[in-house]
Order: structure tokens, then sequence, then C-alpha cells
């Protein structure tokens, strides 16, 4: 696919989530890429069905691709590509943003959560939703990790606010650069996410009942893009595919 692919992204109202709405326009699109982005969502959800507070001047969008876009190689780590996509984006827009990542799917700016995404498959397309907190940060409400904005960012560093519409035709460049790139091997991607990530955060698992109260601490990423992480006693374990607060 090429690198400059010109943005086609839907501006809609409110919706009950845009993967919803990108699943329902998907026959029309004929396996071309496009996108959705929402005003606000009723029902906008996040990893293990976390209910995602979705009120109006946040970002709210979801990338639709063919599958054959993203090479076999790729296409396992695709949680980390998109979340080096959403930390290039708001670093392009607000210059000197120190922003991270945080495993498998969160941006994070000093220690507060910005955004995250869910990758899912419909048929023989990739659908990859995307929430990142612009204008408002709704209160966390199930322990997980206190959160700020991308224009929180931009007034602490003194620079314009950005808009949903600016910061998703940022995704959507850095997305279709980044799958584009020939050179792009899973090895590369994992150390780039690596490089990334936070690690001073303090990490938990989550329980069915909440939070688990053990302390894990992010040491990096084996070859296959799995977390190792450091436990209390000084022993390590490895994560494939738990959610951390």
């Amino acid at each position: 696919m090429p690198m400059d692919v010109p943005p086609n992204i839907h501006h809609v109202g409110e919706v009950t989530s845009t993967m919803d709405a990108a699943r329902q326009m998907l026959t029309a699109a004929n396996g071309a890429p496009f996108a959705v982005l929402a005003e606000s969502q009723v029902r906008g959800r996040g990893t293990g069905e976390r209910v995602w507070i979705s009120p109006k001047g946040n970002m709210y969008f979801t990338l639709c691709i063919p599958e054959k876009s993203v090479t076999p190689e790729i296409t396992p780590v695709l949680p980390l590509l998109t979340g080096l996509v959403c930390r290039a984006a708001i670093m392009s827009v607000i210059k000197g943003a120190d922003v991270h990542v945080k495993w498998p799917n969160d941006i994070i700016y000093a220690g507060k959560k910005i955004g995250g995404s869910l990758v899912e498959s419909e048929g023989e397309s990739l659908i990859i939703g995307i929430g990142m907190n612009v204008e408002l940060a709704p209160p966390v409400t199930d322990s997980g990790r206190a959160s700020t904005t991308v224009n929180e960012v931009a007034a602490t560093l003194g620079q314009p606010k950005v808009t949903p519409a600016q910061l998703a035709e940022l995704v959507w460049k850095h997305f279709f650069q980044m799958i584009s790139d020939t050179a792009l091997t899973r090895k590369i991607l994992v150390t780039r996410f690596d490089a990334a990530m936070d690690k001073s955060l303090s990490l938990h698992r989550r329980t069915p009942t909440g939070r688990d109260p053990e302390e894990l601490r992010a040491l990096r990423l084996n070859e296959w893009g799995h977390l190792i992480v450091s436990r209390p006693d000084g022993t390590e374990d490895t994560l494939m595919a738990e959610y951390l607060f």
C-alpha cells in the first residue's frame, strides 16, 4: 500500500461506537481503506469490554483497512504499532511533548492516560478503534489510571489547541507511513515500542473484581512483543494478553 494514502474519513455525529459504524460501512467501502470519526459515542468500548466514556470534544476514531495491507509478521503486534502511531501523531503537532506508551495499547503523558486502542477483525478487514482525550478527561471510575488530555499537554507547553479532526488526520498519515515502511520488521517495531514505554509506571493486573494489589514494573519486551515485568520479590513474569491498570 502506498505511503501517502489520501485521508478517507467519514465525519459523523453521535454513534453507538465508531467500530459499530465502521462495520456497517465495510460493504460499501469495497476493500478501500476508510475511517470513521464521531463527535460522541453512547456505547464506546475499550479493551476487555470496558466502557469508554465518550463525551463531545474528544477523538473517537476507527480505521478500517484490508487485512492484506499489513504483513503477517506485523499483524500480531498491530496494537503496538497503533500505540506508536498515536504517540507520533501527538508529538508531531505538539512540539516537545514527551509522550510515552504503556503496554500494550495506551498513550501516556506524565504518568496519565491520554488514550488507547482496540484491534479487531471482520472478514478480510482489520478494524482499529482509537480513543484519545483531546478536550476532556473523563473521570476514572474503575481503579484505572488518572487521565489527561492532548490540549492540557499543549497548554502546558504553550502551544495551540488541537481539534479531534486534526488529530485524526495525523493518525491516518502516520499509520499509513508506518505500515508502508518495507524495512519495518517485528523486531524493529518491538524495539521502538520498548524504547517508548514509560517503565517508571506502577502496573497492576486487572481482576474480575478490580485491581490486583501486587505492584508490577515493566522491564522489557521479548521478541514477540510480550511484556516482561518484575514482581515485588524480584522474580520476573511474562505477560501475553493481560490487561494492566
